[in-house]
């Protein structure tokens, strides 16, 4: 069995390391360590050019080329900064008064401002979307890249933790992105200088800790680093004075990708450092990585599990200090809303080995979440689309796009007759046999301002299913965005009994098989 597929196996959520190769991957004007340092030494005063000093140092320092970069920034910090506050150098959105009275090392705002303006390459859609698949599949992720790229993926809905700051904080161990090496939000926490390097030395013994922690419930995949890069090696060497197991068990809960330029196939092989041994896994087929990591299914990703946690955390932090845990009580639909209900309601927490304990959605909660927030919970959506009646106007387009896109054939098998019995009566706008408003109110409606929904739904010289029935019946010539402003309207600020109204569900259907992806059958 190969090293993925025992990953895909165990089933177990993987702590991600990613490297520079990443950014390089996905972006044109990535640089490396050597064109990093020598664009901004370009940039600043130097009697010797960048390629003179570089080999100056390597007669001081040898093959060691960690020694003679971090060198060379150190050198190239002092002049940069040096003459950005002669007003030699100029950068954008920071004047020499602001670097002074906010402590900003300009030489690390300058290398920020360099990474803020990264160019995507083209053609990479569909890896980058397998890679943002894998991503949501990380128990936790660690970078030394200074880019926002990985934040990015989770929308920005990651914990993300900066250099030392970041390791001393209370944390959950999942769903966390921890920038070892800094981040261009923050300049100053940019690693890059030997002095930058030596304080980074505990913090490399507390992220390795913290990974050696989690390695019996978690693989490790290195993504992105060169098979010397000092935090494999670093981490291995500690793997090696930590680690009882057998190679075999070694090399496969360890493995680094080795990029092999136009190489389709996944070639593994095993590995050894400091007698630690590992699974390199030589490619270019990224796509088939991320693929099968983001095939790990635990029923559960990380981040719900993270904002479970959260929930859980502020229940008990705000009712424990009260005495009144032994009364709460909570379900899908108020749980969204904490920590504001919790002073206000009784909860009740519960603990199993279900995925979500609380009550079915009704059809209200479903079409509200489907049309306005979209947080309920996939096998939920489906598990209720399956026992609605399958003769009954349901909107579910959005949730079969998502069941296809994951390839969860348990959940797509389990529902796939009951779907597809609902797929077949309503094949198109005809099949909804909307009925026409009377004829009387036909003036009124047509001269209606639809686009101003709170005075359309104001208007009492005509009923509220009229109007819905006219909307419904001439909407393929009204507006998307004219329908979709009414619906979103009438979900948040009218009473249950009017969103339930037949008419209004079947607008709701209609507006599906309008504006979404229509499927015959699954």
């Amino acid at each position: 069995m190969s090293f993925l597929e025992k990953l895909r196996s165990n089933n177990e959520f993987p702590i991600i390391f990613i490297g520079s190769g990443i950014t390089q991957r996905y972006f044109k004007n990535a640089p490396n360590w050597d064109d990093l340092l020598k664009t901004v030494w370009d940039e600043c005063s130097f009697s010797k050019k960048y390629y003179a000093r570089f080999n100056e140092l390597k007669d001081e320092y040898g093959i060691d080329q960690f020694a003679i970069y971090t060198a060379l920034a150190d050198e190239i910090e002092h002049n940069y900064n040096s003459d950005f506050f002669d007003e030699k150098v100029i950068l954008t959105d920071l004047s020499p008064e602001q670097a002074h009275k906010r402590g900003i090392s300009p030489f690390k705002y300058r290398i920020a401002e360099l990474f803020s303006n990264l160019e995507m390459k083209e053609g990479n859609d569909h890896e980058l979307k397998l890679f943002q698949k894998m991503l949501q599949k990380a128990r936790l992720i660690v970078t030394t890249n200074y880019d926002d790229f990985i934040e990015k993926q989770f929308d920005n809905k990651i914990t993300v933790k900066v250099g030392n700051k970041g390791l001393f904080e209370q944390s959950n161990n999942i769903n966390e992105l921890y920038k070892i090496h800094g981040s261009i939000k923050d300049p100053n926490s940019i690693v890059i200088s030997s002095k930058d390097y030596q304080g980074l030395e505990r913090t490399s013994a507390i992220v390795n800790a913290k990974i050696l922690s989690q390695l019996t419930k978690s693989p490790i995949i290195f993504i992105g680093y060169s098979l010397t890069d000092r935090n494999i090696r670093s981490l291995l060497e500690d793997l090696s004075n930590n680690l009882t197991t057998s190679v075999d068990q070694a090399a496969s809960r360890i493995g680094v990708v080795n990029f092999t330029p136009g190489l389709k196939n996944i070639n593994e092989s095993i590995m050894n450092i400091k007698d630690v041994y590992y699974t390199q896994l030589s490619t270019d087929n990224y796509s088939e990585i991320y693929s099968s990591i983001s095939e790990i299914n635990q029923g559960i990703t990380p981040s719900e599990i993270a904002t479970f946690q959260s929930m859980f955390k502020q229940i008990i932090d705000t009712k424990g200090k009260s005495g009144e845990l032994d009364k709460v009580l909570t379900s899908f639909v108020e749980i969204n809303k904490l920590p504001e209900e919790l002073k206000r309601k009784n909860l009740v927490v519960a603990f199993g080995d279900k995925r979500y304990i609380y009550k079915m959605p009704n059809y209200v909660d479903y079409v509200k979440s489907y049309f306005l927030s979209n947080d309920m919970p996939l096998d939920i959506a489906i598990k209720f689309i399956s026992e609605s009646q399958s003769n009954s106007t349901l909107p579910i387009s959005k949730y079969l796009s998502q069941l296809l896109e994951i390839k969860d054939h348990t959940l797509l098998d389990r529902h796939r007759n009951t779907i597809n019995l609902r797929l077949e009566k309503f094949s198109s706008l005809s099949s909804l046999n909307i009925k026409s408003p009377s004829r009387k109110n036909l003036p009124i409606l047509k001269k209606m301002n639809f686009n101003n929904p709170k005075k359309a739904m104001s208007d009492n010289r005509v009923k509220i299913r009229d109007k819905f029935a006219y909307l419904g019946i001439h909407i393929d010539e009204l507006e998307k965005e004219t329908i979709f402003n009414m619906i979103k309207y009438i979900l948040e600020n009218e009473q249950d009994a009017i969103i339930k109204e037949t008419d209004f569900r079947k607008l709701l259907m209609a507006y599906s098989l309008k504006y979404e992806k229509r499927f015959s059958k699954i």
